[in-house]
């Protein structure tokens, strides 16, 4: 099986069967769900194929019939032109399945009724995380892609500038924005393609926060949205692999992805991990049931902050936030008064910038986040062009599947100082997965408004300085 916009389509010797998303058959003038085309009534095929930015079709010679494809599914639209052009020739059709797989689209089993929402994705300029220069937006209605659009922007003036790490990482330069509308004219677009969807991402926190920024530097209202976050519930799932990184998880479960950093593409693959994570558990329901039930709150975005997704071990917040959103409570959950969302708490050393209720008894969440206690000198031989050189850099939050030492050997290799806390000889501040803002960031921060010549890296920044790869080097 194929899919392409809005629609599944499988190939025999004779015929070409289209079944319709739920969504495309109720916006459709016709109220058939299935179409059924006779191959031998078709002279030949063209075809359009489709950019980053726009879709593409296969037009049915013959038959007038026209099959549309979403922004990068070139190979999915190539590779089921390739099996009509064989089944005309007479002969077997044989790419349908890869054609499926290679498209960065994924169809990991049967509709999953009832979970529809939208995978959200965004690429920075540089390292301030309000610097938007790409929306992806992928909407999955019943479990199944329904449709999806790929933006770039501008970023909001103060932050409209791009260095070479971040174009390292995602390819996108400032000629390529130039005459694209700002983030803040891509915003309304945003929110009437989500609608009244919940949306999910892979790291949501950044992403998140990244809407959050962009929109305060853009003088605009925050829109008021819920989502959830695919790292959480993968990691959740103790899966059997080296990380819990997107391309990771995604290929564990059966879904390639081709285009890492393209924002459409990783928003295309999150939400693949959460349709494929809900299959596991035979899960038939909303998304929003779908988080709760694996023991998530969902996170909110609105105009006051960003509250992150996270673990609710008692249950306790998960029926507050049913009751708030007007749902019945889930099975055998007790009554609870309600109670302040746990915000999570700082990594070692550090305080956090809410005000996090205590923590239970026994590991805490940061141990393994704890900063050394031996700091690796310079390397005096060091690549005067390496990225990393001369600077003064301090690691905050989670880094995983590295360790905070081996991070520090690699980064000192590259001839940079290391300094456990933000000070006033700190020149770049990676900032790892963490459920809120640390106070080393907030210190970086309130340092970079006073004029500190002080950037801001995300993990994949550090990463792609040092030349890992997605797996481990060693």
């Amino acid at each position: 099986m194929i899919v392409a916009h809005g629609a599944s389509i499988t190939l025999d010797a004779s015929t070409l069967n289209i079944s319709y998303s739920p969504l495309r058959t109720a916006l459709s003038s016709s109220s058939e769900a299935e179409e059924v085309i006779d191959l031998s009534q078709v002279s030949g095929i063209s075809v359009q194929e489709p950019t980053a930015l726009t879709t593409g079709t296969l037009t049915l010679e013959g038959v007038h019939k026209v099959i549309t494809f979403s922004p990068h599914q070139v190979e999915a639209l190539t590779g089921l032109a390739a099996d009509i052009k064989a089944v005309l020739r007479g002969e077997k059709p044989q790419h349908t399945t890869a054609s499926m797989e290679a498209s960065g689209t994924t169809d990991l089993g049967a509709r999953v009724p009832g979970l529809s929402f939208v995978g959200f994705d965004v690429e920075t300029a540089n390292d301030d995380w309000g610097s938007i220069c790409q929306i992806g937006l992928v909407k999955y209605i019943d479990g199944v892609e329904e449709s999806s659009v790929s933006w770039l922007c501008t970023p909001p003036d103060v932050f409209n500038h791009f260095n070479e790490i971040n174009i390292g990482i995602h390819g996108i330069t400032p000629e390529m924005v130039a005459d694209q509308p700002s983030f803040a004219d891509r915003l309304p677009k945003m929110v009437e393609f989500v609608g009244d969807l919940p949306l999910v991402a892979h790291n949501a926190q950044f992403d998140f926060t990244a809407l959050f920024r962009a929109c305060a530097a853009s003088g605009i209202d925050v829109p008021n949205l819920v989502y959830g976050c695919s790292l959480t519930l993968a990691r959740n799932e103790k899966l059997q692999v080296t990380n819990h990184k997107l391309p990771t998880v995604a290929s564990h479960l059966g879904f390639e992805l081709k285009n890492h950093h393209d924002a459409t593409e990783d928003a295309r693959a999150c939400a693949a991990i959460t349709v494929a994570l809900a299959q596991r558990h035979q899960f038939q329901g909303s998304f929003v049931d779908f988080i709760h039930s694996r023991g998530f709150t969902l996170g909110t975005v609105d105009n006051e902050r960003v509250y992150p997704v996270l673990k609710d071990r008692s249950g306790a917040n998960v029926a507050v936030q049913r009751r708030r959103f007007g749902l019945d409570a889930p099975k055998d959950q007790p009554e609870v008064a309600a109670v302040s969302p746990a915000w999570g708490a700082p990594p070692a050393g550090e305080k956090s910038t809410n005000n996090p209720k205590k923590q239970s008894r026994g590991r805490a969440p940061w141990d393994k986040v704890a900063t050394p206690e031996v700091i690796p000198d310079p390397n005096p031989d060091a690549d005067p062009s390496s990225v990393l050189y001369g600077h003064n850099v301090t690691l905050t939050g989670d880094f995983e599947p590295y360790e905070k030492g081996t991070l520090w050997q690699r980064i000192a290799d590259q001839g940079a100082q290391i300094g456990k806390n933000v000070t006033r000889k700190t020149t770049i501040l990676v900032a790892g997965t963490w459920a809120t803002i640390t106070s080393k960031q907030k210190r970086a921060e309130e340092l970079k408004e006073k004029g500190q010549d002080i950037q801001i890296w995300n993990e994949k920044q550090l990463f792609a300085a040092l030349g890992f790869d997605e797996q481990p080097p060693f």
